[in-house]
C-alpha cells in the first residue's frame, strides 16, 4: 500500500526495515538484502529521516554485511562509512555498533582488493581501541582476527599465526562453553582452515597435519552444521598442504572436491535466489492486481458522484435566480467598502510622502553644520551613514507594512547620525519582543518621528550622559512601544502638543488615526513628563506575515 504513496519516508523506513529483519531470521538472505538495501536508500537519500539514530545504524549495517557477502563493496562502504556517521553525532559511546562498522569496513576492503593498507592500518587502530575500552572477549577475537588477515596480505605468516592462535584459544573455549552452538563451532572450524594454509606457506607440516586432524574431527561430529563455504576453505587448506607435500593425488582429490562444493554453493544460492525473489515478484503483483481493482471502484464511486453533482446543480440553477439579487446586493456592499479602504490607503500614502521631506531636511541640516566647520572625517562619515538611512527609509516609505527589524534597522542608523550629530553626548539601547521581528509587519516610519522629538527636544540640551531606550512589547494583535529619555522633560504638560511636538509627530498622530479606522483596532499615544525625562507610549497594529 505505502509504495504507491508519495513521501512517507519514515513508514516506508520502518517496513521495509522489518521485512529485511524477518527476512533474515527466516535465512531467507536474497529478500533480506533486497529490504535491507531499500530501507538504507531511504536512509542515504533522505537526511532530514525523523528515525531513532540507532534503528538506522542498525540497518545501515545490516544492509552493509549483506552486500559484502555479495560483493557489492563499494555499496558496503558507503554504508558502514554513514553508520558511523551518525554513531560520531550521538551523545552515547555505541562500542558495539562502532566495533561491528569498523569490521565491517575492514573486511570490505580486504575483499575488494582495492584496498590501502593505511586503511586497513586505521580501522585495525580502531578496533584495537574499542576492544581495549570494553574488554569484551568476542570483540578481542575479532580484532585478532583481522590483524591475523592484515598479516597474511602483507605475507608476515609468521605474526599471522601468532594472532590466529589467539582467535583459535577463544573458539575452543567458547565450544567448550557450548559445544552444541553452531556459531562457536563454525567459527573454530573456519580458524583451523586458515591456520593450516599459514603453517603449510612456513612450511611447518608437522602442525599443519595435526590441525588437518582436527578440522576432520570437527567435520565427522558436525557435518550438517557446516556450509559448503566453510568446506570449501577446508578441503581448500588441505589441497595446499598435500600440493605442498608433493602428494599431487590427494591434492588432486581434494581440488575435484572443492569445485563440486562450488558447484553445489553456485546452485542452491542460485535456486535460493530465484525462490525469494520470486515471492517478492507474487507480493508485488497481487499488490498490482489489489491496486487495479482499488482504482476500478475509484471509478465506479466517481461516477455516482458525477450524478449526484449532476442532480445538485439542477437544484442550484432553481435558487440561482432568487440568490442573484443577494448577491448583487453583497457585491455592490463590498465595493462600497473597497473605495473607502482605497481612500483610507490614499491618506496614509500622502502622510507618508509629508514625512520624507521633513525627515530629510532635519538629517541634512547636521550634515550642514560638519560641513561649515570644515570637519570633512566627519562629513564623510556621516554623509555615508545617511545614504544607508535615506535608502532604507525610502524602501520602507513604499510599503503599507514593514517587518519589524527592518523598521528597527533604519532607526538604529537614525540614532547612530544623531550620535555623530551631537558628538556623542548621549547613548541608546533597543529592547526587541521574545518573538521573532522579521515576522511581524508593522506601519512604518511611525517610531521615528518620536525617537527624534526624544533626542531634540529631550536631550539634545544636554552636555552629556543622554539616554535613550526604545522598547517594544509584542501584544496579541498589537505592539506597544516605549520611548524613554532622561531630558529635562515638559514643564507644562497641557502644552506638550503645542510646543513640544515636531511636524512628524503631529504627521504621525494624524497617520495612527488613519490607522485605527482601517484596521478596526485601538491605537493611541501616551506621553508621561517630569524633571526626570519623558516616556512616550505607542500602541500600533501589527500583521504576522507567518499567517
Amino acid at each position: 500500500m505505502i509504495e504507491k504513496e508519495k513521501g512517507f519516508n519514515v513508514l516506508k523506513f520502518t517496513i521495509y526495515n522489518g521485512a529485511g529483519l524477518i527476512a533474515e531470521h527466516e535465512g531467507k538472505f536474497y529478500q533480506s538484502v533486497y529490504y535491507f538495501n531499500k530501507s538504507a536508500a531511504i536512509i542515504m537519500n533522505d537526511d532530514s529521516l525523523k528515525c531513532k539514530p540507532l534503528a538506522k545504524v542498525i540497518c545501515l549495517l545490516s544492509a552493509a554485511q549483506d552486500n559484502t557477502k555479495i560483493s557489492q563493496y563499494p555499496k558496503s562502504i558507503e554504508q558502514n562509512q554513514l553508520a558511523l556517521k551518525i554513531l560520531k553525532e550521538q551523545p552515547d559511546d555505541n562500542f558495539k555498533y562502532n566495533f561491528r562498522a569498523y569490521s565491517q569496513l575492514f573486511t570490505a576492503c580486504e575483499e575488494s582488493n582495492f584496498y590501502k593498507t593505511d586503511s586497513l592500518l586505521f580501522y585495525i587502530k580502531k578496533l584495537k581501541q574499542i576492544s581495549v575500552k570494553t574488554n569484551d572477549p568476542m570483540q578481542i577475537r575479532f580484532t585478532n582476527e583481522h590483524i591475523a588477515h592484515y598479516y597474511l596480505l602483507s605475507n608476515q605468516y609468521n605474526t599471522a599465526i601468532q594472532h590466529y592462535n589467539l582467535v583459535k584459544q577463544y573458539d575452543k573455549e567458547s565450544v567448550l562453553a557450548d559445544p552444541e552452538s553452531p556459531v562457536a563451532i563454525k567459527n573454530l572450524y573456519t580458524t583451523i582452515a586458515n591456520l593450516i594454509d599459514l603453517h603449510v606457506q612456513t612450511k611447518e607440516f608437522p602442525e599443519a597435519e595435526d590441525l588437518i586432524k582436527q578440522a576432520d574431527k570437527i567435520e565427522d561430529q558436525h557435518l550438517q552444521l557446516l556450509s559448503y563455504y566453510e568446506k570449501c576453505l577446508n578441503k581448500k587448506a588441505k589441497m595446499h598442504y598435500y600440493f605442498a607435500k608433493g602428494d599431487n593425488k590427494k591434492a588432486q582429490n581434494e581440488a575435484n572436491q572443492i569445485l563440486e562444493l562450488k558447484d553445489n554453493i553456485l546452485r542452491n544460492s542460485g535456486i535460493q535466489a530465484t525462490e525469494e525473489m520470486a515471492t517478492i515478484y507474487e507480493l508485488q503483483a497481487k499488490d498490482k492486481s489489489i491496486y487495479g481493482l482499488n482504482k476500478t471502484i475509484d471509478y465506479t464511486t466517481n461516477r455516482l458522484e458525477r450524478n449526484k453533482l449532476l442532480l445538485l446543480i439542477v437544484g442550484l440553477l432553481a435558487l440561482l435566480a432568487v440568490s442573484w439579487g443577494i448577491l448583487l446586493y453583497f457585491f455592490q456592499r463590498q465595493k462600497r467598502q473597497k473605495q473607502e479602504k482605497e481612500k483610507i490607503l490614499l491618506q496614509q500614502q500622502l502622510l507618508r510622502t509629508q514625512m520624507e521631506p521633513h525627515f530629510i531636511f532635519n538629517t541634512l541640516s547636521a550634515l550642514q553644520s560638519f560641513i561649515r566647520f570644515d570637519e570633512k572625517e566627519k562629513s564623510i562619515k556621516y554623509l555615508n551613514q545617511f545614504s544607508k538611512l535615506l535608502r532604507s527609509s525610502l524602501e520602507l516609505s513604499r510599503k503599507n507594512y514593514v517587518p519589524l527589524d527592518h523598521e528597527l534597522e533604519a532607526i538604529e542608523n537614525y540614532l547612530s547620525l544623531q550620535q555623530m550629530r551631537f558628538e556623542y553626548t548621549f547613548a541608546y539601547e533597543i529592547v526587541l519582543p521574545d518573538t521573532d521581528a522579521s515576522a511581524l509587519l508593522i506601519p512604518p516610519m511611525l517610531i521615528q518621528p518620536f525617537v527624534e522629538n526624544a533626542i531634540i527636544h529631550g536631550i539634545g540640551n544636554q552636555s552629556d550622559k543622554g539616554f535613550v531606550r526604545l522598547e517594544i512589547v509584542d501584544k496579541e494583535n498589537q505592539i506597544l512601544v516605549k520611548i524613554t529619555d532622561n531630558g529635562k522633560g515638559y514643564q507644562d504638560q497641557s502644552n506638550i502638543d503645542v510646543n513640544h511636538q515636531s511636524l512628524s509627530g503631529a504627521i504621525a498622530r494624524e497617520r495612527l488615526e488613519i490607522l485605527a479606522k482601517e484596521n478596526k483596532i485601538k491605537t493611541s499615544i501616551e506621553i508621561i513628563s517630569n524633571e526626570n525625562g519623558t516616556i512616550v507610549l505607542l500602541t500600533l497594529p501589527i500583521k504576522n506575515q507567518r499567517y
